[in-house]
């Protein structure tokens, strides 16, 4: 079973690395962090499974018997009037592995409807959804594997699509369970119904690898995570006659290097890194940095504020274990995110 799932994960490792991504593609709320955990750690969490059932939408590897009857539900009062939520709930059967359902959601708000000549017609609403299911099996207590499959739904007035897609997870832990790896690649799929009649997007499809080291003697555990591993260059080029350029939304700006070059800059755009504070097993402190999101968003020839940065907390309330996350996009605003989860069986066994 472990070589079969080993081999799954190799080839479509190998899918993913000749996919597209870049400024292209639809369904790009997939991408958002679905759990204040996440967000506050810089987007991401691959490596960590410790019982906490939101960390299933960033690597369903994770899926073990620790998260049997868990659910949570995250809130996100993301940009301006756009909402984005996210609902999970675990279950796990001995000797055939764990499953998970969830749905994926976010709502862009009320829009005026107007023609060409700029006369109004009425109101629209935009919106996008996934629901997943999501299984992990663990074949010895180092490794874990697991897949989410999503059916998509994407709707913006009139226009509408439809989309599957897969995502495909391994976790290692050390045998003193200070050192972790999770191996992740995300949205392998087809847009079956495009918004145009044969005018079909690519997914967008991460390819990600990370680490997590828990010091011995305190209670941090600090993690590095490599995002857009199927492409090498995230930088936004502009005519080979120019030098320099501009990023979208006013960015820094960035010394145009021939396709395919290393540079520091383009090489950190990749790299996320976060800490976790962990005095007790109810109270937790959390840090993140987005180098590439710092890249995008902060404002050209201004100081760059917080972009980039994300921080949180977590903690436990009798049968519930709350965080609240804070995430740096631009000076113009904040997204905050708010996550509830708790066990069924804990009401059972002590109610």
């Amino acid at each position: 079973m472990k070589n079969c799932l080993f081999s799954i994960f190799v080839l479509f490792s190998s899918i993913a690395a000749m996919a597209q991504s870049g400024g292209n593609g639809v369904y790009k709320f997939l991408d958002l962090p679905a759990s204040a955990r996440s967000a506050s750690l810089g987007g991401s969490l691959i490596t960590v499974r410790d019982g906490d059932v939101n960390l299933v939408k960033d690597n369903p590897a994770v899926l073990d018997s620790t998260v049997h009857n868990a659910a949570a539900l995250t809130y996100i009062n993301y940009i301006s009037d756009v909402n984005f939520g996210y609902v999970t709930h675990a279950r796990h059967f001995e000797d055939v592995g764990t499953f998970s359902a969830g749905m994926q959601y976010i709502n862009y708000g009320t829009f005026t409807r107007a023609d060409e000549r700029g006369i109004k017609n009425g109101e629209f609403s935009a919106g996008e959804y996934a629901f997943d299911v999501s299984y992990g099996y663990q074949p010895d207590s180092l490794f874990s594997f697991g897949g989410t499959f999503k059916a998509i739904y994407s709707n913006f007035s009139s226009d509408n699509s439809f989309g599957l897609a897969f995502d495909l997870g391994a976790q290692y832990l050390s045998k003193n369970k200070l050192f972790s790896a999770g191996l992740v690649i995300d949205n392998l799929g087809y847009q079956i119904k495009p918004y145009v009649k044969g005018n079909r997007d690519n997914l967008p499809v991460n390819f990600q690898l990370a680490g997590s080291y828990k010091l011995p003697k305190a209670p941090i555990r600090f993690t590095l995570t490599a995002s857009r591993l199927e492409t090498w260059d995230l930088t936004y080029n502009q005519p080979q006659s120019e030098k320099a350029y501009l990023l979208p939304n006013g960015g820094t700006v960035s010394q145009n290097n021939e396709d395919g070059a290393f540079s520091f800059d383009n090489f950190m755009r990749h790299m996320n890194i976060a800490a976790e504070i962990m005095p007790s097993d109810n109270f937790h402190l959390r840090i993140g940095f987005n180098y590439l999101r710092k890249q995008e968003l902060s404002p050209q020839d201004t100081r760059s504020g917080l972009a980039g940065f994300s921080f949180g907390t977590g903690f436990q309330i009798k049968r519930f274990r709350l965080s609240y996350g804070i995430a740096g996009y631009h000076l113009a605003g904040f997204s905050h995110h708010i996550t509830i989860a708790t066990n069924f069986s804990e009401f059972k066994s002590k109610g």
